[in-house]
This record gives structure tokens, C-alpha cells and sequence, in this order.
């Protein structure tokens, strides 16, 4: 087994002038968090690569540092920055941002459907005690679904049948508008939902497409079926493997590389898994390739070859562009939005929200929004709607959602 020395890793210390921040390596639970005095220390193995370190505490605005820790100690010093609004419009005046909170429930997650957006909330912590907001494309609210308390909701989703469906522990339910008021209908088992909808991104009149990942998504199979013969037609396939390969080696270094810690040690580093889950979204994410659909065209955001691909329906090639925003840089959130009613795409990089033309790849910036604050993202007719969720060193929660007018 590899020997492991003193030298091996670094020291992450520092002061942010404020006192329970918490400190964590993105996208996993390990983390620390400032003392009274604002100071705070942890350790990371040593690498070249970037680690993404995100300072977060309630009333502050969250800030990401990337560090790269090849040395045995690094300091970072600052004072965190009082927060207003999470979301703040490039270039758009006040009045046309809203924004909607309620301190007795916390914000979970939402939809937009039938011009009408459905926040999926809970009482506190508790997941017995929820209900669905609903609000008009303003942010009023006009009505109130009630959430029965064995539902145990976990999202409420737009599925592939254009269909409201709020997704329970075991079960699943439409959300549908009976005289004027929406009930929750058609409980369906949440295991035979999955297996009939599974791999299945849209319709069209004449195909059904599907996205079937393997290897924890590292292997994407696009296909559609026709409706009139039932054949299946392969369409892309995205093979990284070679990434996949690297996780596993990773993950397999560190648990070498913690067993040779001293005690004294224990819980100052991150475990295997949460420096692989780490691994995967900073270093070596899946490429998210994209497939969809507007006005009978088909467009391919190929994000393994950097092109943006736009077919017809007879998979006729009408046009190929070179993306430009940076899909192979350091915390790329990898998700492409549609904003459906407009036949528009956008991405989020840095902490900007750029409009992608499909049809040379360039990007402009629409909005700010902090992808590491933001639960979820939609963009609907022009507006930006945003839920924000929270929690500081006390287990608190504070979540609100905007809407931003960006078209």
C-alpha cells in the first residue's frame, strides 16, 4: 500500500469575519464551520486540481472559492457579504423582479403548469405537514392544494406527457383542475409510474425519443421508436467511459490515503464517497448531453464534442455550430433550460444566466443567479422563476422564490 507523509495534504484555514459559516466542498456534506471569531480550518489532500469551497450562512450572500491545495497551507481571509436578493436582473430595473416567502413554510421545490405556478412547501421540517402554493405567473397566490400526510412528497415534476405530477414515497399523483379548483388525482404506484415514463424525454407526432443512461450516466443512449411501425432508431451515443474510470481511481486513492491518517485525524478529511461525489461534479461530471425539441426541429447540445446539432425530424443536418460557454470548466452546473413558450435555450456558468443562440453558440447574459444558492430554475414566457432554499449552522431554514421578467 502507498505511504502516506505529513506533506501529503493541505491546510485550509482563514477568517470571514463572521461566526457559523459553514464551509463545505460543493456538492458534499463534508465541511466545517467558523468559530466565534470567525476563524476556521480543514484539511484536503494534496492535488493540482481545483477544489470548489462554498461559505454559506443565513443573511449573507454565499460565496464559492476555489482553491487549488498544492501547498501545505493556504490561508483565505475575507469578510462575507450581507445578502439582498439571491437572484439580481443583468441590466433590468427593480419593478420587474418579485418576490414571494413565508416564514412558516419552507419552499421544497416547484412547476409551472397551465400558466400557473405550484410550489411544493412543508411546515418546518417536517415532510407530514405540506401543502402546493398556487400562484399566478406574478407570484399571487389564488388557491392551495392541501398534501395528505401519507403522500411524504419528495418533488412535483412536468413529465414527458406534459402532465403536473407530484411524486410521493411510494406513490404518484396528477394534479388536475376540476371547476376552477386543482385536486391531486390518480394516484399511480411510484415504481410501475417509473418503469412505464422510464428513459422517455418527449413526443412528437411521429416519434417517441428516449435518453437511456448506463454507468451512472457516463453512457447515454439517444433513440426514438416510431408510433406508426415501432421500430427503434438510434440516434447519438455518448461513451466517457474514461471519466468514470478516473472517479473510481480517485475514490480508491483517498480510501488508501485515509488509512494511513493518525487517529487524531478522524473526520478532518472527507470520507471516499463524499471526495468521489466530489470528484464527479468539479472534475469529471457526466456531459449531460442535451436532446430536444421546437417547432419540428431536433437540437443536440453535444457537450462531449462541444457542437450544438440541429436536425429535422428525418434527421436531416440543417445546421452545426461550436459551443462557446464552458463546458469543460470547473463547476459548470451542466443543464440546459428551454423556455418552451419563447423557443429559446439558456445555461447558467459563473454565476451568470446566458441565452444560447443555437445557431452560432455564443451566449449573452439574461441574469445573476447563484447557482449554488438556487434550488431550481425555470424560465416561462420571458421570466426567470427561482426557489431558494437555505439553512444556516442551526438546522434553520429560509427559502423564497422570484421571478425575474429577462425577454
Amino acid at each position: 500500500m502507498t505511504s502516506f507523509a505529513q506533506s501529503d495534504y493541505s491546510v485550509i484555514k482563514g477568517n470571514v469575519a463572521e461566526k457559523n459559516v459553514n464551509i463545505t466542498i460543493i456538492n458534499t456534506s463534508f465541511g466545517v464551520s467558523s468559530d466565534d471569531n470567525g476563524d476556521f480550518i480543514m484539511m484536503l489532500p494534496k492535488m493540482e486540481n481545483k477544489v470548489g469551497l462554498l461559505f454559506s450562512c443565513i443573511g449573507y450572500e454565499d460565496t464559492l472559492v476555489s482553491v487549488i491545495p498544492n501547498r501545505d497551507t493556504i490561508n483565505l481571509n475575507f469578510k462575507m457579504k450581507k445578502t439582498t436578493y439571491m437572484l439580481d436582473a443583468v441590466g433590468v430595473s427593480a419593478d420587474k423582479i418579485r418576490h414571494y416567502s413565508d416564514p412558516k413554510y419552507v419552499m421544497f421545490d416547484f412547476e409551472i403548469f397551465d400558466d400557473k405556478v405550484f410550489v411544493l412547501q412543508r411546515k418546518g421540517n417536517s415532510m407530514k405537514e405540506c401543502r402546493i402554493l398556487v400562484q399566478d405567473l406574478w407570484l399571487d397566490a389564488i388557491d392551495t392544494i392541501n398534501v395528505p400526510k401519507h403522500i411524504e412528497p419528495k418533488k412535483i415534476i412536468i413529465d414527458c406527457t406534459e402532465s403536473c405530477q407530484l411524486i410521493g414515497k411510494d406513490s404518484v399523483y396528477q394534479v388536475v383542475k376540476m371547476n376552477d379548483i386543482y385536486k391531486l388525482m390518480f394516484p399511480t404506484e411510484k415504481s410501475r409510474y417509473n418503469k412505464v415514463l422510464k428513459d422517455i424525454i418527449f413526443f412528437t407526432d411521429k416519434y417517441i425519443y428516449f435518453n437511456e443512461l448506463q454507468m451512472n450516466g457516463y453512457v447515454s443512449n439517444f433513440f426514438r421508436i416510431s408510433k406508426e411501425v415501432k421500430t427503434k432508431e438510434m440516434m447519438f451515443v455518448c461513451n466517457d467511459m474514461e471519466s468514470y474510470r478516473n472517479i473510481k481511481r480517485e475514490e480508491e486513492w483517498h480510501r488508501a490515503y485515509l488509512e494511513q491518517l493518525p487517529s487524531t485525524f478522524g473526520g478532518a478529511f472527507p470520507t471516499p464517497e463524499e471526495w468521489a461525489v466530489f470528484v464527479k461534479v468539479a472534475w469529471y461530471h457526466t456531459k449531460d448531453n442535451h436532446l430536444d425539441v421546437i417547432d419540428d426541429k431536433l437540437y443536440y447540445f453535444d457537450h462531449f464534442n462541444s457542437k450544438i446539432l440541429t436536425y429535422d425530424e428525418g434527421m436531416n443536418l440543417l445546421n452545426e455550430c461550436e459551443i462557446t460557454y464552458p463546458t469543460k470548466e470547473d463547476f459548470w452546473p451542466h443543464k440546459i433550460y428551454k423556455d418552451k413558450a419563447l423557443g429559446k435555450f439558456y445555461t447558467i456558468f459563473g454565476s451568470t444566466v446566458n441565452e444560447i443562440d443555437v445557431m452560432t453558440g455564443k451566449t449573452s447574459a439574461v441574469a445573476n443567479a447563484n447557482q449554488w444558492m438556487t434550488e431550481k430554475i425555470i424560465i416561462h414566457k420571458g421570466n426567470l422563476y427561482a426557489v431558494t432554499k437555505k439553512r444556516d449552522a442551526f438546522n434553520h431554514f429560509e427559502s423564497y422564490i422570484e421571478r425575474i421578467v429577462i425577454d
